[in-house]
């Protein structure tokens, strides 16, 4: 294949250049040679259709086996996108629509020149928008357009088709007028005496022979691709704009029907594309555009179709995408900013299955456990030579055996010095057990973890008695549910506290949905819900603390 060949098959199949931007590309002034290449290359492939602007030669397509490998791609894209939103409005029918819609319904507001806002286009979306106005009902009869060829096959792109919809965008029971009797103004009149004019739209005498070939191409056309189709179907119609009023909205809904007519499977699930975003006012300047209508080859406009849908297709699928997460975003918008803060503090710490807080206060308490475990024998009793407030009241009852300060030389032997201070806070360790109900205090620190309880007298429930106290609790308070009960049964260890992220891992559920449980759990009795520094633990209560 010579260079030249190459240039034509690159600057017609990857990109599908005019001339000035071939020029433009190749850094050149005049290409005239590389543009004769590429002109032969693209006769070579040239579909001649069957309609044609008011004057001049009928419109044509290249179809080469690159531009319809490219353009089928892409159908495969939009299928997969219309098949997906339809499967997810069966069970997200509200969030499905109101994602896509609400784009949709915002530029034909635009295109029917309506000063419909996005509050009413929300309440149409809702269902709620009745009688707003001559000026906004446009939007809703669309809408309901959008909702009525969803439900069911694709129709034959044809007339009847057309006076079916239009009769549902007028939102009247009877069409009175099918194509316009009349000219928008002098201009078309006026251009049928220039040469090579530019028509606006055709005149209206010309209109059934124009549209006629028209809809037997889209009726009977196998050639080109179902994207080709519904593209071409826009482009003509806004070119003819054959009706009186509402000429962009029958553009779009022909556009969606003729895709799905040339489609296999013929599904209207392709009305959830948003085919009406392509109908921009940069769309109608751009040199594609302004190209096919000039020279009658509308391959520019695919191309440039198959560029912008191809964004907007993007854009659909991240909607969906956000429709989907919208029920689990909506649980997390509900906390507060405290809470926010608070679960943001919570999900930073280090996780740990059961938390138990030793006495923090500047008490003689904590070095206790220190001295007992450097005494060798915990037997002997301390000296009756203490004279501290604390061991008159801990030692009513000396045993005579008091000859215990002989044995002081064991624990020099590991290097302490201090023999006197030993035993003094010996007593008060033997005396902890003694208080019934250490809790009446309620504060998180002083709380002691061998509380007797009344829920359980071990530290840990076997796997029958969880499953017997979780059947207790269910028959007993129908207020709460499995998981709460489950959670409790196994987290009910008096004197120990519980967090909510503890319940989040045990569930399997998201913060809002444990913090919610526990204090549940807390309101009806099983825990008391405390402030420890900056979150909040839980503990179990006993009987007499219960509601």
């Amino acid at each position: 294949m010579s260079n030249h060949s190459d240039i034509a098959v690159k600057f017609t199949d990857e990109n599908y250049l005019t001339k000035a931007e071939v020029a433009k590309q190749l850094h050149m002034l005049t290409v005239d040679s590389f543009w004769d290449e590429i002109v032969s290359y693209r006769v070579e492939h040239r579909v001649v259709l069957p309609f044609s602007p008011v004057r001049g030669s009928p419109y044509y397509f290249t179809s080469t086996e690159a531009i319809l490998a490219k353009i089928r791609l892409f159908e495969t894209r939009l299928n997969q996108f219309a098949r997906r939103a339809s499967n997810l409005a069966i069970n997200q029918p509200k969030d499905t629509k109101n994602a896509l819609f609400f784009p949709i319904l915002k530029q034909i507001a635009v295109l029917e020149k309506t000063n419909t806002n996005d509050l009413t286009i929300k309440i149409f979306l809702s269902g709620v928008g009745a009688d707003v106005g001559e000026n906004r009902s446009p939007v809703r009869l669309y809408l309901d357009c959008l909702n009525y060829y969803l439900d069911r096959s694709a129709d034959c792109p044809d007339s009847s088709f057309l006076g079916s919809a239009l009769t549902r965008l007028l939102g009247s029971d009877e069409l009175l007028e099918f194509y316009r009797d009349h000219d928008f103004d002098a201009r078309a009149a006026r251009l049928a005496y220039v040469l090579n004019p530019d028509y606006p739209y055709a005149p209206y005498q010309q209109i059934d022979s124009l549209m006629e070939p028209f809809y037997e191409w889209l009726a009977d056309d196998t050639k080109l691709p179902a994207f080709a189709h519904a593209i071409l179907a826009m482009f003509y119609m806004e070119y003819i704009k054959p009706f009186s009023m509402r000429n962009d909205s029958m553009a779009i809904l022909l556009a969606k029907d003729a895709y799905a007519w040339a489609s296999e499977d013929k599904s209207n699930a392709i009305f959830f594309a948003p085919f009406e975003l392509l109908l921009r006012q940069d769309y109608f300047d751009c040199d594609a555009y302004r190209e096919a209508k000039r020279s009658g080859d509308v391959t520019y406009l695919i191309f440039e179709s198959l560029s912008r849908f191809e964004a907007l297709l993007d854009n659909a699928n991240r909607a969906l995408d956000a429709s989907r997460i919208k029920p689990i975003q909506d649980d997390f918008h509900q906390l507060s900013p405290e809470e926010e803060k608070r679960a943001e503090e919570t999900l930073h710490e280090p996780e740990q299955m059961t938390l138990h807080f030793e006495e923090p206060k500047p008490e003689p308490a904590p070095v206790a456990p220190e001295i007992k475990e450097t005494t060798p024998e915990p037997a002997p009793i301390p000296e009756t030579k203490i004279e501290t407030p604390e061991s008159a009241v801990v030692t009513p009852q000396p045993e005579p055996e008091m000859v215990a300060p002989a044995p002081k030389p064991v624990p020099m032997e590991q290097g302490e010095e201090k023999p006197t201070p030993v035993p003094a806070p010996m007593p008060k360790v033997e005396a902890i057990p003694e208080p019934t109900s250490p809790s009446k205090e309620g504060t998180v620190p002083v709380l002691s973890s061998i509380e007797p309880s009344a829920l359980s007298s071990k530290d840990e429930l076997s796997k029958s008695e969880i499953k017997d106290y979780v059947r207790y609790l269910l028959e007993t308070n129908p207020a709460l549910n499995k998981k709460q009960a489950s959670f409790f049964a196994s987290h009910c260890t008096a004197g120990r506290y519980y967090t909510i992220q503890q319940y989040k891992a045990f569930a399997k559920c998201v913060y809002e949905t444990a913090r919610t449980s526990m204090d549940k759990l807390a309101e009806e009795g099983y825990y008391k819900k405390m402030q420890f520094k900056n979150k909040f633990v839980y503990t179990p209560c006993g009987k007499e603390n219960k509601r």
